[in-house]
């Protein structure tokens, strides 16, 4: 009977603690959003503008339809890409010349409200895969029972490379639920200088499976690579850890550094996001008993 009355005590008095509070947030400032991650394919490119909008906000973020986006290339070539009239900006390479000059620096020019902006990106080498594997394996502890997958390619030697791993299970991410999941490999590793040339680390191959729903027989894996800057793995680095930033020992969220500047060339804080030139290589295996 004491128990029940104790119990019956501890439910009133959290039920009384339950109370509805409203954070009234201060507006900030709206800011340029720009997702430009452009590639050497011959497929339509797409660059991305729009606008931060308030944290509560219930709807997406507004579109920006009514700006002037270029790229600019060898020998000062222009490549217009076109307004959709939802925030989606165009260039079709096959209309109108392919983005694909190895070890050039491109440059983003963006035109906002009569405001100019500018980043560069220098087009990298990206190495060809030379092969996916796959192996049936055991459930052990943290992975379940199936077939775990690699993929194989070198690193190039003598110079620094940064780049972006994607994969895909039946066409679709690998962790469509979690987007903070971003495979990035500085030369064919983690850490960069010992691995200069090598062939990328068993990490790495073995991250295009996901250990807790592994590949069936019949199932498609397939694997990117993405040439990218320094500046843009940096940025990949910080997203992955703001997006995994929670629990009790959290820091305060904060903007991730863009490489788009100023219209003189200066580093600014009025538009968010990065540009991106990559040359990609692909494969896929359907996965065989």
């Amino acid at each position: 009977m004491k128990n029940l009355v104790y119990l019956l005590v501890l439910s009133i008095v959290f039920t009384a603690c339950e109370d509805v509070i409203d954070v009234d947030l201060d507006q900030g400032e709206s800011q340029l959003v720009v997702d430009a991650f452009v590639t050497s394919d011959s497929s339509i490119q797409y660059i991305r503008l729009t606008k931060s909008a308030d944290y509560f906000l219930n709807a997406p973020t507004p579109a920006v339809i009514d700006a002037q986006v270029r790229i600019v290339g060898p020998a000062n070539q222009v490549y217009t890409f076109v307004s959709n009239n939802n925030g989606d900006f165009t260039y079709n390479p096959v209309t109108n010349g392919p983005i694909d000059s190895i070890g050039f620096p491109y440059r983003l020019e963006i035109t906002y409200n009569n405001i100019p902006y500018q980043a560069t990106s220098t087009l990298n080498p990206v190495p060809p895969i030379d092969s996916i594997t796959s192996s049936f394996e055991e459930a052990e502890l943290g992975a379940e029972e199936g077939y775990y997958a690699q993929f194989w390619a070198r690193d190039f030697a003598g110079r620094e490379d940064f780049y972006w791993v994607k994969a895909y299970r039946n066409n679709l991410p690998l962790y469509p639920n979690d987007p903070s999941i971003i495979i990035l490999s500085q030369d064919a590793a983690f850490g960069g200088n010992a691995a200069d040339g090598f062939v990328f680390i068993l990490p790495l191959r073995a991250a295009i499976t996901d250990e807790e729903e592994p590949y069936i027989v019949g199932d498609t894996t397939s694997v990117e690579i993405f040439s990218i800057n320094k500046d843009v793995f940096e940025f990949l680095e910080q997203a992955s850890i703001q997006a995994n930033n929670g629990g009790l020992f959290s820091t305060p969220p904060a903007n991730i550094r863009s490489n788009i500047k100023d219209g003189a060339g200066n580093a600014q804080e009025e538009v968010l996001g990065v540009f991106s030139m990559s040359a990609v290589s692909r494969a896929s295996k359907i996965i065989e008993p």
